[in-house]
């Protein structure tokens, strides 16, 4: 992936290099710790705190990377009006709910099953939703301006605007298959709103703020009632 950007198209070094991390080396490392999280279900704060510092790390990375020359702007982070920053946001927040809700509905009629890993992955004592609230706030502001601010720029002058959502949404779907096939999917629907925030309001800031009152909302106040019926517990999973 980094050898044919950089020799087949015009895009910087570091930038190649940067999109085959964030299109290729993410989700396979998304994908990759899904055993691992599956083995400490019933330790989630070792869970969130790996979760925030490799988000933590990826936003460090992007910034230096894609500030180096335009600076905040260059990824997104453009000062909006404080009613369009919210209005903007909330805008895309509910959005995004209304999509949880209608996916949990298309789930249920279908008969589908809920992830174990995504159920025992939300906060249950006091701790651990203080904790999960860091991890929204980190997965707000470095996904959005990862996958938003800085991919969806770079890739546009490649694929144009159309093909640089269009990757980016599927990437982002990618990189939470511990959700299973339908929450792939609802992640990857929320990945092209939050898009269309991005390209309609000129700036990130109200998908890093939709982001992460989604995360918190979904995951903290009405986690439970998004929840597809559990799935039941095969004599291999006993094993």
């Amino acid at each position: 992936m980094q050898l044919f950007l950089y020799f087949l198209t015009e895009i910087r070094l570091t930038d190649s290099i940067m999109l085959a991390l964030l299109l290729v080396g993410m989700p396979v490392l998304a994908i990759a710790q899904i055993p691992l999280i599956q083995a400490a279900l019933l330790e989630r704060l070792p869970v969130y705190w790996s979760s925030i510092g490799t988000l933590c790390a990826l936003a460090v990375i992007i910034c230096l990377v894609g500030m180096r020359r335009e600076g905040p702007a260059a990824i997104g982070l453009q000062w909006i009006s404080l009613g369009n920053l919210v209005g903007w946001g909330l805008a895309l927040t509910i959005a995004g709910l209304v999509v949880s809700f209608a996916f949990r509905g298309v789930g249920a009629s279908l008969g589908l099953k809920e992830s174990r890993v995504l159920r025992a992955l939300l906060p249950e004592t006091a701790k651990e939703r203080g904790v999960f609230a860091l991890l929204s706030v980190a997965a707000g502001f470095g996904e959005e301006v990862a996958y938003r601010g800085y991919a969806i720029p770079v890739l546009t002058p490649i694929t144009g605007v159309g093909g640089a959502v269009l990757i980016t949404s599927l990437v982002f779907g990618g990189m939470h298959a511990y959700q299973g096939l339908l929450g792939i999917i609802r992640t990857m629907t929320m990945g092209v709103i939050l898009a269309g925030g991005l390209l309609v309001s000129g700036s990130v800031l109200p998908c890093i703020l939709a982001h992460t009152l989604i995360d918190i909302i979904a995951g903290i106040a009405i986690g439970q009632h998004l929840m597809l019926p559990e799935e039941s517990i095969s004599t291999e999973d006993v094993t």
